[in-house]
């Protein structure tokens, strides 16, 4: 019995190491770098100082002293940990509020907090999901979203990226319940998603439509109420929105935003939710911390659109001519992966955190750069990486 366990860790072990080796031999090993000194974008990574272009934070809100005085009160008060899923002893009175707070903000009917924009994705598409449905996904949708369709139980079409006429052709075809899913920013991409037009084609097929805004929340639309705001079609009965509390709110955890009907759905069906603990109080602290600022200090998203305007023509020579430029969000294809992390490691020598994408995160042949803008940077920081990835991509 002692040999046949021997045999099995070999076997299992050697799969393991071919399949590392293999991403090594290819540049896709991930290695993640060390930062101390918290979460402002100066920082220290793996013993050096640096200035991080490669945060969501888009507002800089991670550090603000408002944040971590409510985080720090809430966890005196209340203590950490919520205990339970919502649905045992998690549903907190702050939780509620937060709630509410959110939906009103996004001036929709209910939004219910999840503990990730990954979690939020995977049980607004199983709610919604089933043998009867069909879902319609963006061929570049976020990874959370594809597995979201994978454990949906429904039947999955790939349309072509941004592509409307492939999705209409798909939905005139569709034989079942349809669901279309998209990201509303393609982060990787630094692409928009038509939402008047998704809309659109929801209302034709009667089709319900989700949006991950996860980028686009505190960075586009009145108020940073994001790009369903920014297309005016946030009250929209068929649409539901998935806004995260993780990048321009600073904290963690998200919110879809919907009607009283899916909401109860999420409640009923969202496995990721009903199996999860709530978020802890620190955490709801801080992102109604957030959610205020972003109410009461309009100037924020103002100050994250000026540092846009001034970084995008300094990167025009290198960056991806597909790119939006009213997006903080700057990609520089590369092409290979080597190449890429060949230049990310440069740019860190040089104390810039500029991470590289590769496979797959992007489709293969397709490694990039990507400089992530933050309200938080100082226009010498942005003039210093502008240099320095075209010196290091030339």
């Amino acid at each position: 019995m002692a040999s046949l366990s021997a045999d099995i860790a070999r076997a299992t072990d050697a799969w393991a190491e071919e399949v590392l080796l293999d991403d090594l031999r290819h540049g896709l090993l991930r290695q993640p770098r060390v930062r101390t000194g918290g979460s402002g974008m100066r920082s220290r990574v793996d013993g050096r100082d640096i200035v991080v272009f490669s945060a969501n934070d888009y507002l800089g809100l991670s550090a603000h002293p408002a944040l971590r005085a409510a985080a720090s009160q809430a966890a005196m008060s209340d203590g950490v940990g919520a205990t339970g899923s919502r649905h045992l002893s998690g549903a907190h009175q702050a939780l509620v509020e937060l709630e509410a707070a959110l939906a009103a903000f996004e001036r929709t009917p209910t939004a219910t907090l999840a503990p990730s924009g990954y979690a939020a994705n995977l049980a607004v598409l199983t709610a919604l999901g089933g043998d009867d449905a069909v879902i319609f996904s963006d061929a570049l949708n976020h990874a959370s979203i594809i597995d979201g369709c994978r454990v949906s139980r429904a039947r999955v079409e790939v349309f072509r990226h941004r592509d409307l006429e492939d999705l209409d052709t798909r939905l005139r075809g569709a034989a079942g319940r349809p669901v279309i899913v998209s990201d509303s920013v393609f982060s990787t991409e630094a692409t928009r998603a038509d939402v008047g037009a998704l809309l659109e084609l929801s209302r034709r097929y009667d089709a319900w439509l989700v949006l991950d805004e996860a980028h686009a929340t505190g960075v586009l639309g009145p108020g940073g109420r994001g790009a369903a705001a920014d297309a005016g079609a946030d009250a929209e009965p068929q649409l539901i929105r998935v806004v995260t509390l993780s990048k321009a709110l600073g904290s963690a955890g998200a919110a879809v935003c919907a009607s009283e009907q899916v909401r109860q759905l999420l409640l009923q069906r969202g496995r990721a939710l009903i199996y999860s603990t709530a978020l802890a109080h620190p955490i709801v602290a801080a992102a109604h911390a957030a959610l205020r600022l972003l109410v009461d200090e309009p100037r924020l998203v103002d100050r994250l659109h000026a540092n846009t305007r001034f970084l995008q023509p300094l990167l025009e020579q290198v960056a991806s001519s597909e790119r939006d430029r009213e997006l903080p969000i700057i990609p520089v294809i590369l092409g290979q992966a080597q190449r890429t992390m060949a230049a990310e490691e440069a740019l860190w020598e040089q104390g810039w955190m500029v991470h590289g994408l590769r496979p797959p995160t992007v489709p293969a042949g397709s490694s990039r750069l990507r400089v992530m803008v933050s309200a938080a940077h100082h226009e010498d920081q942005l003039r210093g990486v502008a240099a320095a990835v075209t010196a290091a991509v030339g």
